[in-house]
């Protein structure tokens, strides 16, 4: 009887875990389009909930975290927003949207030259993005008056 219960072990089916990470990664997406319903209706507190289940289930995935920096922006949440796009783009360097968000909270929270650096690396992933162009501009427009400023 010893023996059988062994071999039972053996044949346990191997898929098991695989299935399990495919149905945390269906609830995290599924979590996302949540959060992008309301973020839709403009309901950003409860986007920024469901982007945060997400992220909870799926840590790796840099378009929760960019979605949930849009989402803190629109909240004015600037610090948070910063924090979410940095990490966006340390899951994936050629996410062209986080280092916009990256941008553009650097430049609400007044550090122009850090701003101009994540323009510049939209344009090195897509030169004709017209976004970062006129993003450039702007952070280098804020850059001349600071100086002036000091």
């Amino acid at each position: 009887k010893m023996a059988t219960e062994n071999c039972d072990a053996v044949n346990m089916d191997p898929d098991i875990e695989l299935l399990s990470d495919e149905e945390i990664e269906r609830d995290a997406e599924a979590y996302k389009e949540q959060g992008n319903v309301f973020y839709i209706k403009k309901d950003y507190t409860e986007a920024f909930n469901y982007y945060t289940k997400a992220i909870d289930m799926s840590p790796k995935n840099a378009s929760y975290y960019g979605n949930r920096a849009a989402t803190l922006m629109m909240l004015c949440r600037y610090r948070e927003a910063l924090e979410d796009s940095q990490q966006a783009v340390r899951l994936d360097n050629s996410f062209m949207k986080g280092h916009l968000r990256e941008g553009k909270c650097h430049l609400s929270l007044g550090n122009a030259m850090a701003a101009s650096r994540c323009f510049q690396k939209v344009l090195e992933l897509e030169p004709d993005n017209s976004q970062a162009q006129q993003e450039v501009s702007t952070s280098s427009v804020l850059e001349f008056h600071l100086k002036t400023l000091i």
